[in-house]
């Protein structure tokens, strides 16, 4: 009930004028109706005015509590540019769900010691949740077949159906009917369980947090600043790597989670996706990095933590896309 007494509801064009007479934001490349508009047909004030986290406010003086050289111009733009950047991400985070996949079969195929059917068995024995999850699906059409072939369905008497066994099931099935968080955990119940390499859980669970925010059409860019989180060991050695990137640099752009989430996906994507693939979305990185990104680079120059997080973005881009040559 508080937020009902201080947070009344605000028509667009009183946001307007909020944003200009109170947050001290601009609008010197578009007019009040044209911002307007944009607020009610084109994104939500939520989603645009989310990207003011990026700007630092005034400490003191007249302009105390408004922001330094925020135009309403810059935030539709991060919103643009977060937008594309979400698309690719759900690209990536397919690619790389794929080749987990592909690899994981392959590898068990190969391995004399289980015929994988016991590797499911165990799985899902473990992971009751995981069996209430592909249960659900029963009446899908997508996948309703598999799960007829390969489980054992009862139906109750009030028409609900219920896995009863699922001894029947291999791995190439069950890869098709679980989350990519379970695919993940299937992963590493198999690799690390086996001592054999494998990419560590606190790095794949950076790029399935990513990938959900993808997914959900979560705003990814609206909070750069560092401070927010420790980079895992893994992740600082591979950016040491990456030429001309200070220690201190390096700890710093690491300690931002949207930038470390970033860096965890084009680290998992290089060591698991390969082929024309691999080639292909890479070069739309490319695109997005080098081009998009820039395109109204001028909006930001006189913001460090926007453009200094850009250049760290795109060195250890750039690298990457390099030596995947």
């Amino acid at each position: 009930m508080a937020n009902r007494v201080s947070k009344p509801k605000k028509s667009v064009s009183q946001l307007v004028l909020e944003m200009k007479n109170v947050r001290g934001i601009t609008f010197n490349y578009v007019n009040d109706s044209s911002a307007i508009d944009y607020l009610s047909d084109v994104n939500n004030y939520l989603r645009t005015a989310s990207y003011r986290k990026n700007y630092q406010k005034y400490q003191r003086g007249t302009n105390q509590g408004k922001y330094i050289n925020l135009d309403f111009s810059y935030l539709t733009e991060m919103s643009v540019i977060d937008m594309h950047y979400r698309f690719l991400i759900q690209k990536m985070c397919s690619d790389i769900e794929h080749s987990i996949c592909v690899q994981l079969i392959k590898d068990i195929e190969n391995d004399t010691r289980t015929d994988g059917y016991d590797l499911v068995q165990q799985f899902l024995t473990q992971n009751k949740t995981e069996v209430k999850k592909i249960q659900g699906t029963i009446a899908s059409p997508h996948t309703g077949d598999l799960l007829r072939k390969y489980f054992t369905i009862q139906t109750k008497k009030n028409g609900q159906h219920e896995i009863v066994s699922f001894n029947d099931c291999p791995v190439w099935v069950l890869m098709e009917l679980i989350s990519f968080g379970s695919i993940i955990n299937f992963y590493l119940d198999y690799y690390s369980g086996n001592n054999l390499p494998h990419i560590p859980k606190k790095i794949l669970n950076l790029v399935r947090s990513l990938r959900n925010a993808a997914a959900h059409n979560n705003c990814i860019l609206f909070d750069l600043n560092p401070g927010t989180t420790v980079a895992p060991q893994e992740i600082t050695e591979f950016v040491k790597g990456v030429e001309g990137i200070t220690k201190s640099k390096r700890r710093k752009r690491l300690s931002s989670r949207a930038v470390l989430e970033y860096i965890a996906l084009i680290y998992v994507y290089d060591r698991i996706v390969t082929g024309k693939v691999k080639k292909y979305r890479l070069e739309e990185l490319d695109l997005l990095i080098n081009n998009r990104m820039v395109e109204k680079i001028g909006f930001f120059k006189q913001n460090d933590l926007i453009t200094n997080t850009y250049k760290f973005i795109k060195q250890v881009t750039d690298s990457v896309i390099k030596h995947a040559k």
